[in-house]
């Protein structure tokens, strides 16, 4: 019942608006036809003889009716004036009854009714009503008395007559509405229950529950955009589910060497073995602090996270300086930059070097003999490319690349170092630049990773 009574509601709905719709539009046409009818469409002088020759061609054919009632009642004394048109008025069809004079004179009938009315003559006056008819006013001024005669006549059909004349064309008109409406909701009901029961059960947790996307418009659009959100819920749920998996990974290796370490300090030892084991319990430890700060980095990093702050950074000097931290370590690399002249851009100088440095470090990893950065500006963007001898990246896994936790072959494996978090969170941090990060093969034959993102500051 539930779900019927709801399209019961839309279907009703939709029809008492239409039915209301057409109402008001039909009152708008009466109105704007009585409006262009006579004598509202003629001027002053034109309306005034059309009153005129309306009113004596009445006179004329009512002449013998308004005789008859002068006799009759002037055969009655006056006090029984208003009984007789009492008595009358149950043979007349239309409305007759006796008026005082000034009455009669506060309708405000045209001037030359006033005037038959001054000499006591009978006048009519026809008062147009619009699309339903005129209204018609018959006078009999009583001879020696103020007392006016009136009688009340509508020439055309009257409402109640033009109503009951087009009830079966009205009631032919609802059933099609009510029919045309019906084709047109329910539809739109099927649709919009589809799309409901698709996103109840995606909210019971079946992530892979998707909506009809080809209904008709809107409902195709509403049912594209819940697909779109569904595609990237599900795909944040995956990443997140990853991401525990490979976290708990992480951390169960050095966990489980400083149990051992513990294990072996508590044994008899000499002083050099336990200095040795403590030595390798604080290397742990570091592994866990480091794991520790680029889990916050990278969750600091997501796509709600407030804008960085931006100012300006010379990335040849960010380049040079992080050139000087890294050949220390590898003292067989040959570090080379490339850039036309100082680049400079605007950005958080804190994420940029940290994505440029783990650019030059994942390289460092791998390469051979040399690393290659390349900096340069076109006016729009701003890119990097750090460029390596080593073994290059397949093709087929450059998209995973960037993916947190990430290892893809025996070359970049836990023994090189590393997480598997630096290129995640350098992907990240190009998001909050609204740029993008890719890799691609170097011209020194290993592998090419390069940033890019909008320059703020425009064209030198």
């Amino acid at each position: 019942m539930g779900p019927l009574r709801q399209w019961g509601g839309l279907f009703f709905r939709m029809y008492a608006g239409i039915v209301a719709a057409i109402v008001l539009a039909l009152i708008v046409m009466v109105t704007m036809s009585t409006r262009r009818l006579p004598p509202q469409s003629l001027d002053a002088e034109e309306a005034e003889a059309h009153a005129a020759t309306s009113g004596r061609e009445l006179e004329r054919l009512t002449q013998g009716l308004q005789w008859l009632i002068a006799q009759e009642l002037a055969s009655q004394p006056p006090a029984k004036w208003e009984e007789v048109v009492a008595r009358w008025r149950k043979h007349f069809d239309y409305p007759i009854a006796l008026r005082a004079r000034g009455e009669v004179l506060s309708m405000n009938p045209p001037q030359r009714v006033r005037e038959r009315l001054a000499q006591g003559v009978p006048s009519a006056w026809m008062k147009s009503s619009g699309v339903t008819g005129d209204q018609v006013f018959l006078f009999l001024p009583l001879r020696d008395s103020e007392q006016v005669v009136v009688q009340e006549l509508r020439l055309g059909p009257s409402p109640e007559r033009a109503i009951e004349f087009l009830a079966p064309e009205t009631s032919v008109l609802l059933a099609v509405l009510g029919l045309a409406v019906l084709a047109l909701t329910w539809p739109l009901y099927r649709h919009v229950t589809r799309l409901a029961a698709t996103a109840s059960t995606f909210g019971q947790g079946d992530f892979q529950a998707r909506a009809e996307a080809r209904a008709p418009e809107p409902i195709g659009h509403l049912a594209r955009t819940f697909n779109d959100m569904a595609e990237r819920i599900q795909r944040m749920s995956q990443e997140q589910q990853a991401s525990l998996q490979a976290i708990s990974h992480e951390l169960r290796t050095p966990i489980s060497r400083l149990h051992f370490a513990l294990h072996l300090a508590r044994e008899p030892t000499n002083a050099a073995t336990l200095h040795a084991q403590l030595g390798e319990m604080e290397k742990d430890v570091d592994e866990l602090d480091q794991l520790t700060e680029e889990l916050l980095t990278f969750t600091r990093l997501h796509r709600d996270a407030p804008p960085l702050e931006r100012v300006r950074v010379d990335l040849t000097e960010v380049v040079t300086e992080l050139f000087g931290q890294r050949s220390v370590l590898s003292p067989h690399l040959r570090f080379q930059l490339h850039a036309a002249d100082t680049v400079e851009t605007e950005g958080s100088p804190r994420y940029l070097r940290r994505a440029i440095g783990n650019l030059i470090q994942n390289a460092q990893r791998h390469a051979r003999s040399e690393v290659h950065v390349h900096v340069s500006r076109d006016g729009t963007h701003c890119t990097v490319a750090v460029d390596d001898d080593g073994p290059g990246i397949p093709a087929s896994e450059r998209e995973r690349l960037f993916l947190p936790f990430t290892r893809l072959d025996d070359s970049r494996n836990r023994k090189t170092g590393g997480h598997g978090l630096g290129l995640a969170i350098t992907h990240r941090i190009m998001q909050a630049h609204q740029g993008r990060a890719w890799a691609t093969e170097a011209p020194l034959g290993g592998a090419r990773v390069a940033l890019s993102w909008p320059d703020a500051r425009g064209a030198p």
